[in-house]
């Protein structure tokens, strides 16, 4: 089979796929897909490999939490980071990478945290380059705010709370304009509401007719020729996402690597692709820590949009938002003990509203290797967890509610405003906090030299001619905010620079 555009799968391929494109990218996630759009709108053939499938919003189910995790999450939705604690690292696996199990949550990148990045000698983040391509997202996605019909209970008594205490609030922004609040994005949007990155950059990209979109590929190896990657290949797998079932090969003038900031450093270390001390390094998470409000009135924490409200504490290095959560992730946020205490809360679990803290993690210090993630959480960082953790519990009791909880190993119930410190020193530490993560960054940094980074400011691997990567694993530092638009906006400037080179 050689490069047809389109959409491809497992029951299409021979038991030996062999590809030819100008351009390959390893990778069907946020930047890839973006990069794709790019390359085949300045004429290239680009073959994108996925090693998961391609989804329908027909083919998620929203009542099975189980079959999501199987099939949309990274290793099955046990991903981890290990140190001074556990945190639980979400990611996508499909065509359309996280952006298929992501909220849709869109912030565009942080002026000051651009102007950093252009302080490094990185002229191509600099502002006045980077915003215009922010802006293209933004239209190309749909982002909008959802009016408060769908956003229902959980997040407007968190709106409620907040304004009773004068913190500044607001719907947030999302990709999703035909979002139903039906409050199970982190299952798959089974609406289609929601502009996935695979219905829209590469949509586009596909109705070039210069783009093939190769699923069911899991890329293991790379083949080279002095400072050029000529070939890529690995494993066909079959429709249940993971047994080998063929063998494929994608030879290219150019690569890119998008398998994000997990993937696409452990598939330079298995092919000893970049000589840099950086590669695996400056590994950022954005930490949270969820807690929830008992109230006397029905709230519904899984209905309405599934993360809709949020306070910006953006100056004191946190971000407060709403959050939706079927019963059995309830049960497992919730660090009470087994039994009578656990199982009455539980029992009025349509009492419950669900909220957590987001810390732009400054102090902590992670890393990337071929079989793990490591991850030590700063003190400060910590302890900003904690004061927003804090906060948050005040919103809920300021909306009127009976008791809070918080993911915190040992506090248990809340049911007094005034105990709120006292039961959450900040001293805890980190391996008592119930921390969960989503956004993974930094593992190879952009930057000025391989002295400082894995790749220069076009995202081309130092060190080989055509080798260039596009996703998360390139910010120079952390975000802050939801990194989805910043990814996207990095994948076209990466793909489009890639395209001025052939």
């Amino acid at each position: 089979m050689s490069f047809e555009p389109g959409r491809r799968s497992f029951e299409d391929y021979p038991d030996a796929l062999d590809i030819e494109a100008d351009v390959c990218v390893i990778g069907a996630g946020a930047g890839g897909c973006a990069a794709a759009c790019a390359i085949a709108e300045s004429g290239l053939e680009v073959a994108v490999v996925e090693e998961g499938r391609h989804w329908r919003p027909a083919d998620f189910r929203p009542d099975d939490p189980p079959w999501a995790l199987s099939h949309l999450y990274q290793e099955k939705g046990s991903r981890a980071a290990f140190g001074n604690g556990v945190i639980l690292v979400n990611g996508g696996r499909g065509v359309g990478g996280s952006t298929l199990l992501n909220s849709a949550i869109c912030f565009k990148t942080p002026r000051p945290i651009l102007e950093d990045w252009a302080s490094r000698d990185l002229p191509t983040v600099a502002p006045e380059a980077f915003e215009p391509l922010l802006d293209r997202v933004w239209n190309t996605i749909g982002v909008v705010q959802n009016p408060p019909a769908i956003q229902r209970t959980n997040n407007l008594i968190f709106k409620e709370g907040a304004e009773a205490l004068g913190l500044k609030g607001d719907f947030l922004w999302r990709n999703a304009p035909g979002c139903v609040g039906c409050g199970v994005c982190q299952l798959g949007c089974p609406s289609g509401g929601k502009n996935s990155v695979d219905r829209t950059f590469l949509s586009l990209a596909i109705g070039t007719g210069r783009c093939g979109v190769y699923a069911d590929c899991r890329v293991e190896v790379a083949e080279t020729e002095g400072g050029q990657v000529v070939a890529i290949g690995g494993s066909t797998l079959s429709p249940d996402g993971y047994t080998p079932a063929g063998t494929f090969r994608v030879r290219a003038k150019q690569f890119l690597v998008s398998g994000g900031p997990v993937g696409s450093p452990r598939f330079l270390m298995r092919n000893e692709l970049s000589a840099s001390a950086h590669l695996g390094q400056h590994l950022h998470l954005h930490p949270a820590l969820g807690f929830i409000g008992h109230f006397q009135k029905e709230v519904v924490p899984w209905d309405g949009v599934s993360q809709g409200y949020y306070v910006d504490r953006w100056e004191r290095g946190y971000l407060l938002q709403t959050a939706t959560a079927p019963p059995d992730q309830l049960f497992a946020l919730l660090p009470l003990k087994l039994g009578p205490e656990i199982m009455g809360v539980m029992g009025e679990a349509r009492r419950l509203a669900l909220a957590g803290v987001l810390v732009h993690d400054e102090d902590s210090v992670g890393s990337v290797n071929e079989l793990a993630m490591l991850y030590s959480l700063g003190g400060m960082d910590r302890q900003r967890l904690l004061l927003g953790v804090r906060e948050g519990l005040r919103v809920y009791f300021a909306a009127g509610a009976d008791y809070v909880v918080p993911a915190i190993a040992g506090v248990g119930r809340i049911r007094d405003p005034d105990e709120i410190d006292a039961r959450i020193p900040l001293d805890i530490p980190a391996r008592e906090l119930v921390g969960i993560a989503s956004h993974p960054m930094g593992t190879c940094r952009m930057a000025s030299s391989i002295d400082e980074g894995v790749v220069d400011a076009r995202g081309r691997v130092f060190g080989w001619d055509n080798l260039f990567v596009a996703d998360a694993s390139v910010f120079p530092s952390s975000l802050g905010v939801n990194p989805q638009v910043t990814v996207m906006a990095m994948g076209l400037m990466v793909g489009a620079g890639m395209a001025a080179q052939a």
